[in-house]
């Protein structure tokens, strides 16, 4: 992540200049006492401060004014989407993280324009740090990540399912695993599922760019045929969904995510069964992939 340039002031200095000319001995070094540092922001008053509005945060990523759109193109034929914002908490401060997915650059070569499932989309973010929700501008840009990782399909990016909320699990080393809800429909079918992100915060300490967020896999937790099965005339009518939990095995830091389904699956030509027990589907992070994979 680019980091916020910040501004050192000779404090010593100046305190120092000023009180030998008010003939005062110095008594102590002069730095702030402990109650007159900035007052942690509740998260009642967090969650009242309206977040970066989305032309802000596609600027911060791209440099492009997009006008008050929000799919744009940016650069050499490539095509800037919003995604989504969550807002967070992490170590006492507060975050804004806004999304966006962009397409690939064009040059007039052949194939550019050829797309199908493999084709994905380069996902990036803009995250932003409340100082003072009551200023005029409470939210400072913190910095960017032009590349978090790849996802979705002819050349798209996930749909975020609005009905669903997302979810965070805190790992034992401070870290956020957001799992974003998504929602996709080809062929009469519409699936669900999760898109999962990782925020690590001691990135953001040690001042480097790079996987301050990072994409680790998207997970397939449902599936709807009603638009395609036409009341069971052209095939079994079926409706699942899936819960998501996490656990940690205590072996690393990331932990378990485990997809418990319900509802009904086909089984066969024209059965169908219910979903349980053994359809439990558990995923663990692989870090030489850097993604969630099948245990």
């Amino acid at each position: 992540m680019t980091p916020s340039s910040k501004a050192n002031l000779p404090v010593r200095s100046i305190l120092a200049s000023l009180l030998a000319a008010a003939s005062v001995t110095l008594a102590a070094s002069p730095v702030l006492a402990a109650n007159d540092a900035p007052a942690p922001i509740s998260q009642a008053a967090a969650a009242r401060v309206a977040p970066p509005d989305v032309p802000s945060m596609l600027y911060a990523i791209y440099d492009v004014d997009g006008k008050g759109e929000t799919t744009y193109e940016v650069a050499n034929g490539s095509v800037a989407t919003y995604w989504f914002g969550h807002a967070f908490e992490s170590e006492g401060t507060h975050y804004y993280t806004g999304f966006a997915w962009d397409t690939a650059d064009r040059y007039g070569k052949p194939g550019e324009d050829d797309v199908g499932p493999g084709t994905r989309v380069n996902l990036t973010e803009a995250t932003f740090v409340l100082t003072d929700p009551a200023s005029e501008r409470p939210w400072k840009f913190r910095g960017m990540e032009p590349t978090i990782g790849e996802f979705g399909a002819y050349e798209r990016g996930e749909d975020v399912d609005t009905r669903r909320k997302p979810l965070e699990f805190r790992t034992p080393a401070g870290k956020l695993l957001l799992a974003v809800p998504t929602t996709n429909f080809d062929n009469g079918i519409t699936s669900t599922g999760y898109a999962l992100l990782v925020f690590n915060p001691e990135r953001l300490k040690e001042e480097v760019d790079g996987h301050v967020w990072t994409y680790v896999g998207s997970l397939l937790t449902g599936e709807d045929n009603s638009a395609a099965c036409a009341d069971g005339d052209v095939m079994p009518c079926t409706s699942s969904k899936g819960e998501l939990v996490f656990s940690n095995d205590g072996k690393q830091d990331m932990p378990t995510v485990t997809v418990k389904p319900s509802g009904t699956t086909i089984s066969g030509p024209n059965k169908t069964r219910q979903l349980g027990a053994a359809d439990i589907t558990a995923y663990v992070f692989d870090p030489a992939s850097k993604a969630y994979v099948a245990k």
